[in-house]
This record gives structure tokens, sequence and C-alpha cells, in this order.
């Protein structure tokens, strides 16, 4: 026996009889909720225009009960020449047409569809409100039957479907046929304003006009629709996703053993991987240890060599200075020079010890970080180099309020390695001129140390940080060429970096960064 696929059981012609009963059923559903949806939304359309028209006709009523009696009071007492006629005050339906044409106004301005209007009449002042053929057989079956008070059906103009509905007019009275009678016992103002015959020769208990309004229906039906068919297609959808659910479980079922596998496999690759990172990251901290320790080690070895070395060169020297003052009158001018060289030896050797342990103390002194005032700081330096110097003296530019946050000791050897340089090689400009300033670039302060000096040749700007590295001859420029190495390695201490920018003869600027 062949195994059976899980699934929807029975055959094809069965589930298609099954998804076109389903299917029916959903589209009877959805023509039921239509027609109910639509009967909804036409009765509350025609709520609407109804408060439309009551509104209108509680203006009229205004108009000629409250406003018509009061003018034509006013005319007795002679407050209004007894001619005066204006369409503003007596006719309603000028009145009512111009509100209506107002509140269309705001319905397009919050985004609605305007709502026609028309006070139709067989015999209007007003062209505007002639009755077309239809209008003019409403106006008759309102008088004819008065027991009929409104009238409405749905109408198609161009196509489109909209509401009409339809009231009778306020039934001319005696009142109504000062205006409205014969045309010599009207107002002057107002027989002069139309000079025709429209308007005129009505008769008391008449209905001389009815209101109209017509109002789209289009949103209606479109929102029938709509709803419709959003409950047609979900009966259709939760029918279908009946009939498919026991495929789909069968499915997943069958997917999920076949996940299961895979992220069993996903988790052996994982814990290989897991196992290798934590062997590198053992041999990183084993490497990094014994970094560390041979770095301590070449430290140490520099300070004790350093230690060492002076011991000798300080007898070198004592003798050497010996020799030249107890046999200064036996010596020739050779031996002299001799000597005098041996004792610059000496001293430049004892200088590149000093500048060694300095060096050295750097890397292995630990950080004591605080607020430094690094103006304060560069003023102090920089009276201590015009103190001990000669010649002309160098102008000295200090940006007022610079802070920054470091070691002091360290940071004061870093200002005094970097001003120090900028002095000694300004020294020969006529007008030497030394600035200590600080910039931002993005959100990091850059400090700078800028000269007017003999400068470099950029082509060698990267020996400069390297210990013993010299640019200018020690005749011209004495030194050791270890200072920019210490400053380097501070600054890296301290999270930031330094760079150089020259040009021969043309000065230099250092800019350095403390980190964030």
């Amino acid at each position: 026996m062949k195994n059976r696929k899980p699934g929807l059981s029975g055959s094809g012609s069965g589930i298609l009889k099954w998804v076109l009963a389903a299917a029916a059923g959903a589209l009877l559903v959805g023509m039921l909720a239509y027609g109910a949806i639509s009967a909804y939304v036409i009765r509350r359309a025609e709520d609407n225009i109804h408060n439309v028209l009551l509104t209108h006709r509680g203006l009229h009523r205004y108009i000629q009960e409250i406003m018509h009696p009061a003018f034509f009071k006013a005319q007795k007492d002679q407050d209004v020449a007894l001619d005066y006629y204006s369409p503003i005050i007596f006719s309603s339906s000028y009145i009512v047409r111009l509100l209506h044409g107002f509140y269309n106004e705001e319905r397009i301005k919050d985004g609605r569809l305007p709502i026609y209007y028309k006070m139709a009449a067989d015999n209007p002042r007003n062209p505007v409100n002639k009755a077309t053929a239809m209008e003019s057989a409403l106006l008759r079956r309102f008088n004819e039957d008065r027991t009929l008070k409104e009238y409405h059906e749905v109408v198609k103009v161009d196509g489109a479907p909209f509401l009409l509905h339809a009231i009778p007019f306020l039934e001319t009275n005696a009142a109504c046929l000062r205006c409205h009678g014969k045309r010599q016992d009207a107002p002057l103002g107002l027989q002069a304003l139309y000079p025709g015959e429209g308007g005129f020769n009505e008769r008391a208990g008449v209905i001389r006009a009815v209101e109209i309004i017509r109002a789209p229906l289009s949103h209606e039906r479109y929102t029938a629709f709509l709803v419709a068919g959003i409950i047609t297609g979900g009966m259709l959808g939760l029918g279908l996703l009946l009939l498919f659910n026991s495929q789909l479980r069968s499915t997943v079922q069958s997917r999920t053993l076949a996940l299961e596998g895979e992220i069993k496999e996903r988790i052996l690759a994982e814990n290989q991987v897991r196992e290798l990172n934590q062997t590198l990251e053992r041999r990183v901290e084993e490497r990094t240890t014994q970094l560390q320790s041979a770095n301590r080690e070449l430290d140490a070895f520099a300070y004790s060599v350093s230690h060492d070395l002076r011991s000798p060169l300080r007898a070198i020297d004592g003798f050497s200075q010996a020799l030249e003052e107890d046999f200064a009158g036996t010596l020739d001018a050779t031996g002299k020079d001799y000597l005098l060289r041996i004792r610059r030896g000496c001293g430049r050797m004892g200088s590149l010890i000093e500048d060694l342990l300095k060096l050295s103390r750097s890397a292995r002194r630990p950080l004591e970080t605080s607020e430094l005032d690094l103006s304060a700081m560069a003023r102090e330096i920089g009276e201590e180099l015009q103190a001990g110097g000669s010649g002309t003296p160098t102008e000295f530019i200090v940006q007022p309020g610079l802070k920054g946050s470091g070691d002091p000791v360290l940071i004061r050897s870093v200002l005094a390695n970097l001003l120090g340089n900028a002095f000694k090689f300004s020294s020969r400009n006529p007008q030497p001129k030394v600035e200590f300033g600080a910039a931002l670039e993005g959100e990091t302060v850059a400090y700078f140390v800028q000269d007017n000096g003999v400068g470099f040749d950029m082509r060698y700007v990267e020996r400069l940080f390297g210990a013993f590295q010299r640019l200018h001859a020690a005749e011209d420029f004495p030194g050791t060429g270890i200072g920019l190495a210490t400053v380097q390695r501070i600054l890296a201490r301290h999270g930031g970096a330094i760079r150089a920018e020259s040009g021969p003869g043309q000065g230099a600027r250092f800019t350095f960064t403390l980190g964030a």
C-alpha cells in the first residue's frame, strides 16, 4: 500500500465544489450587505438634506415674520423711505440662495462636494430660479396635494447618482402680496429693480415655489460597495482558510522537523566557532601578557643602562676638567681642543641619557589625570624659555582659556618640548614669533604650537617622531632627538595623537589632541 501524502482528503472535484459553494455563499452575503448598507447611507443622506432644507425654511420664516414686519414698521415710523427696496433685505429667496452659496464654499474648503440648491418657481423674478419641467410638475403636485410635505428620489445627472429632495416653499399670503401682488402696488424701488412681470401677479393661498436640494451619492455608494466587498472578501477568505488549514498544518509540521535538524546543525557549528574564538582569545591574552612583559623589561633595561652609563660619564667629564685645570700651562692648543671636545661629548651624552630616562619614565609612570589650565602652563613655560634665551626676544602669543584633561607632569613635558623646539628653531629669525592655541576639528579640540622658524622638509616628516632622529645639524641647533618621540608616546598614552606641518624656511606647526 502506497503512503498517503498529508493534506486535504477527498478528490479534486470535491475540493472544487466546496470552493464554489464557499464563493457563492460569500457573494450572497456581500449582496445582502450591500443592499442593507446602501439603504442605510441613503437614509442618512436624506436626513442630512432634510435638515438643510428645514434650516432654509426657518430662515425664510425669520425673514418674513421678523425682518419684513420690522422693516415695514420702520417705514411706517418714517425711519426708512416708503419707496425703498433691496433684495438683500426683502427677497428671502435671494438671501437663502446667497447663504447656501456660502455653505457650499465652506463644504469645498472642508474637502466635501457642493450640494445643488434651487428655489424653483414658474413665475420667478430672477431667471436662475425658473423651474424646469420636472420642477414645475413638482410645484403643481404640491399645490394639488396639500398633504404632501416632501418629495425625494435618486436621480442621475451626467451619469452620476444624486439624491433629490424637495419641499414646498411658504404659501403666499396677504402680506406677501405687498411685493408679489400687482406691479403698481409694489414699492417703487422694487419696480425699478425688476422692470418685467416676474414675481408679480401672484395669488394668495398658492405655493409659488419649491426648495430643491440635490446631493451627490457617489461617496455613499462607494462606501457601501467597499464595506460589502470587505465582508465578501472576509467570508471568502475565512472559507479558504478553513479549507487549507489541514494542508498548512501538515506542511508546517514537516517543515518544523526539517528546521529542527538545521537548528541542531547550526548549534553544533556555533559551538565549534565559540570554542575556536575562546582559543584565539586565550592566545591573544598570552601574546598581550608577553608583550607587556617585554615592554616592562625593555623599559627597565633602558632605565638601568641610563643609570649605569652616568657614573663612567661623570668620571670622564671630571678627569677631563681636572686635566684642563691642572695642566693648562703644559697643554698646547691641540690638547686643549681635544679636552674641549671630550667635555662637549660628555655633555651631549649626559643630555642623551637624561632624555632617555625621560622617555622611559613617560612609559612607566602611571597616569594621574586631572583638569589642566593649558594656557597658564604654556605662559609659565614661555617665561622660563624667554628668561634663559639670548638675542632678540621672542613674541609669544598664548590663546587664553584653553583647558584640557591629562597627567599634569606628562602634559607639561609635552608643552615644554614643543615650545622649547619652537623657541629654538625660530631664534634666528629677525622677529621670532611663537604661538600656542587651539581649534575645533569636528567635535575634537586640537591644540597647536606654531613658530616662524627654519621649518623642515615634509618629505622627512615621519622621521621627526623617532628616537634620536634629527633633521638639522647639532652644531646649528643642539639637541638629542628624543623630545618629539617622548611627546608622541605621552600623547598616545592619553589617547591622543600629534602631526606636523612645515616647509623649509616657512616655520613649523605641531598639532596635537588629548583624546576624548
